[in-house]
């Protein structure tokens, strides 16, 4: 199964703080990497922070020895050090190589071409055309040399700011299963969940629901399931953050995969 997870563009709308901002995305790439969330979708909901929510989202996903490459110092990320550790395999590496190990670099052309995979030395990479990020396979130790793989194992979220409203972004996303979450949809305890494929779990923003949303835009989508995941909740309202937790955990618990 591959888990995509739905955000609007107005995440932040109440928090105009920027360290707060940052800190609350950095909770949601917490809870998408502790639950295996490839795909993350920001969807068009009203809200002007669409980019900053991408940029945070990324950072956070990528690895720290890589971030020199790809993100210049700049002030969105100012308070990127509140950002908790994500702690994936993809970031976890040991100093030293391992024939067959896999793992994150950035292509650095010197004469042939190199890549920066997190060790001492640059290695050498088996391939033509090559540019930016990728994921390579370490085949030889000495000299250091590398191959573009595919890792077995979870290794990340994708993010996708797809710049369009709700109903286009989930056509676009080819789904087998859509679940919208909501308070007043049905208990999840009650439901019956028949989960494969590419599932989406689309959530709110702090001030409108799924389905408010999607009316404020006069769309129309027809989810296989509307599910309120934290019912008997017991506080006026649940935070976005706190919602993908709390529904990404219950989901962890009943998936086969």
């Amino acid at each position: 199964m591959t888990w995509n997870i739905f955000i609007p563009d107005s995440l932040l709308e109440e928090s105009r703080d920027p360290k707060i901002g940052t800190y609350k995305v950095g909770q949601i790439a917490r809870a998408a990497s502790i639950f295996g969330v490839e795909h993350i979708w920001i969807y068009r909901a009203g809200g002007r922070d669409g980019d900053f929510i991408k940029l945070v989202l990324e950072y956070a996903e990528t690895p720290q020895y890589l971030r020199k490459y790809l993100f210049p110092i700049r002030e969105e990320l100012k308070y990127a050090g509140v950002i908790p550790p994500l702690r994936t395999p993809h970031h976890k590496l040991k100093r030293k190589p391992r024939i067959g190990e896999i793992r994150e670099g950035v292509i650095v052309k010197k004469g042939k071409t190199y890549a920066d995979i997190g060790l001492d030395e640059l290695a050498l990479v088996e391939g033509k055309g090559l540019e930016g990020r990728y994921t390579f396979k370490i085949v030889s130790k000495r000299p250091l040399r590398v191959v573009p793989a595919r890792p077995e194992e979870y290794w990340g979220y994708k993010v996708h700011l797809s710049k369009k409203t709700l109903a286009k972004t989930l056509k676009r996303a080819r789904l087998d299963v859509a679940i919208a979450t909501s308070r007043k949809g049905k208990d999840v305890r009650k439901a019956e969940l028949k989960l494969a494929g590419n599932i989406g779990i689309v959530f709110g923003s702090p001030r409108k629901g799924v389905l408010e949303i999607l009316r404020e835009f006069n769309e129309d989508y027809r989810f296989d399931l509307i599910l309120n995941t934290i019912p008997n909740q017991k506080t006026q309202t649940v935070r976005t953050e706190e919602a993908i937790l709390a529904t990404l955990a219950i989901f962890n618990f009943i998936r086969r995969d």
